[in-house]
């Protein structure tokens, strides 16, 4: 029985992950310090070279894990969204944005997500949203890049990098494509974003993991621009 309920504590522990321009303007004018200008702009010109991409949730993944003594914990979160520009001819000008809702979390056990979106863990009621905005991208060969940006969970924003890597096209036919295939990983200090407990048992490294399927569209509507400018990451 001892046995089982500290197997059971260190696997709670070890989920503590993360737990057009009339139309730029009006959206600017209603969420105007959420996601910043440059961004917008970036994923406007993106749709009118017909480098935009919107996120294909259904066909994308968003996955953790991390260590501890009692083995490696997995978990995913159901629910996200977002748009990823890539402008292979305009240097360090694509742009990715995406949001994840933090109470979505599944690690296949339903008693122990109540407990990781507790306000022991996540606090989903107060930050309902992890949200990711890229600063800078740079291509590292034809199909691999290192995309940088601020990452906000748990309240706390923080500087991360992803490793990306395209898959079945490389960055001069990124346009020609109708959908691409992402991946991106990083690692992130879980104590960084204000999440401390049991450092002894579960490790302070989170290897996060996504892969990005989305499909290119023409344009972006006023609509998606706006749902794009009010990506929060916290309430």
């Amino acid at each position: 029985m001892k046995i089982a309920k500290h197997a059971s504590g260190l696997l709670l522990a070890a989920l503590l992950l993360i737990s057009g321009n009339a139309a730029y303007a009006d959206v600017r004018q209603q969420f105007p310090q959420k996601v910043g200008d440059s961004v917008l702009a970036s994923l406007l010109k993106a749709s009118k070279s017909e480098c935009y991409y919107q996120i294909l949730p259904k066909a994308s993944e968003v996955s953790f894990s991390v260590e501890s003594i009692a083995g490696t914990a997995e978990g995913t979160f159901v629910q996200f969204k977002g748009g990823v520009a890539l402008q292979p001819e305009i240097a360090n000008n694509d742009q990715v944005v995406f949001v994840i809702k933090s109470d979505s979390i599944s690690t296949s056990n339903s008693a122990i997500d109540k407990v990781v979106t507790s306000k022991s863990y996540l606090d989903v009621k107060r930050y309902p949203e992890i949200l990711f905005v890229s600063s800078g991208f740079s291509w590292l060969s034809e199909t691999t890049g290192l995309l940088k940006g601020k990452l906000t969970l748990h309240g706390v924003t923080q500087s991360i990098a992803f490793q990306v890597k395209l898959s079945g096209v490389k960055k001069n036919k990124v346009g020609n494509s109708d959908t691409i295939l992402v991946r991106i990983a990083t690692s992130i200090s879980r104590s960084k974003f204000g999440m401390k407990l049991m450092k002894k048992v579960v490790s302070d490294k989170i290897t996060l993991r996504m892969t990005i399927r989305a499909k290119k569209q023409n344009s972006i509507t006023k609509g998606q621009l706006a749902a794009i400018a009010s990506y929060s990451g916290s309430r």
